[in-house]
């Protein structure tokens, strides 16, 4: 054997998945003999055993988990490239649908997708998560970037495939004239007096997770407010409530938006869509555009950048798929 082919890498992970060697020759269709044949042939090409037989069944090695590991990621890939040539090969599917929540990202997101894939017909629905959610599980959307708070599952079925783009922390937003908003960061706790502008139950979990987070603080969010639409809360805001805030959120017309001290909530932001969508095979291509949505948004709070900049293991995987370094110093 000259080199690993992608038939070996799939007998790896297939022996890897399977409690036995009979049950990993019969999902592959191939017999026991020519199974363990092959695996053989792998392992002197590599200098090394994969797997130890054992009473109840394989166990894999530390090469071998190295290789099962790898080969998925190759095995992703491959899947990737040949539906994204399959998608540009067949006829045009219709319209491109995609859906966000509140925010800037959705509209850099469609103006982006226009710019790189072949084609102009792209729609775009903001809405909150359970309704994208809905959406997506009927079909009504090809894919949509889903914002929720880490620990939080996401409200889909694992029908849908999903990609997180990035885990961001929520910063809050204040009165330009408010006392805490004169501080580079804002304790939680100090906002125990506050009113709260926070989006409807319907709209998705900022009510649980805020009340979460206030109870580590050692109070219950005063909520005052039920609104979804962002200059509505503006508004409120500069007024006199609070809200969270997404980190990329400009200062300005009355309002101040800081980083919480300590990071007490983390969102997170997940490309999401239907695998069996129309137009499933640019999923690669949506997360790229996707990411360079979400880096427009990036120095419009000089906090956040700072940020940014200090976690790199928050968006690793958002600037692999551009080629960006993770890191940008003197940013």
């Amino acid at each position: 054997m000259a080199e690993l082919e992608l038939r070996h890498l799939r007998l790896v992970c297939a022996i890897a998945e399977e409690p036995s060697l009979t049950r990993a020759a019969a999902r592959l269709g191939v017999s026991q003999p020519s199974l363990s044949a092959t695996l053989q042939r792998i392992e002197r090409r590599l200098g090394g055993r994969l797997f130890e037989r054992e009473r109840t069944g394989m166990r894999v090695t530390e090469l071998g988990a190295y290789l099962v590991s790898s080969a998925r990621v190759v095995l992703a890939d491959m899947e990737s490239l040949l539906a994204g040539a399959d998608a540009r090969t067949r006829a045009p599917a219709g319209a491109l649908r995609i859906g966000a929540c509140p925010g800037a990202i959705g509209p850099n997101l469609a103006r982006g997708i226009t710019e790189i894939l072949p084609t102009d017909d792209v729609t775009l629905e903001v809405a909150g998560i359970g309704q994208l959610a809905q959406d997506l599980e009927s079909r009504r959307l090809d894919f949509a970037v889903l914002d929720e708070c880490a620990g939080v599952p996401l409200p889909t079925s694992d029908r849908l495939d999903t990609r997180l783009l990035v885990a961001e922390p929520v910063f809050v937003a204040l009165s330009a004239g408010h006392p805490l908003a004169g501080r580079a960061t804002v304790d939680l706790a100090d906002l125990a007096p506050e009113d709260w502008a926070v989006a409807p139950m319907r709209d998705g979990n900022d009510q649980v997770v805020l009340s979460r987070a206030c109870a580590v603080a050692g109070f219950s969010p005063r909520i005052r407010h039920e609104v979804n639409e962002p200059a509505t809360c503006r508004e409120l805001v500069a007024a006199g409530a609070v809200a969270l805030a997404q980190p990329t959120s400009r200062d300005g017309s009355g309002i101040a938006v800081r980083p919480l001290a300590g990071d007490p909530i983390i969102l997170e932001r997940w490309l999401v869509w239907h695998p069996g969508g129309p137009h499933a095979g640019y999923a690669a291509d949506v997360y790229r555009c996707a990411a360079r949505a979400y880096l427009s948004q990036l120095d419009r709070n000089p906090d956040y950048r700072r940020w940014w900049d200090r976690h790199p293991e928050a968006h690793r995987q958002l600037s692999a798929a551009i080629g960006a370094p993770a890191v940008q110093v003197g940013a």
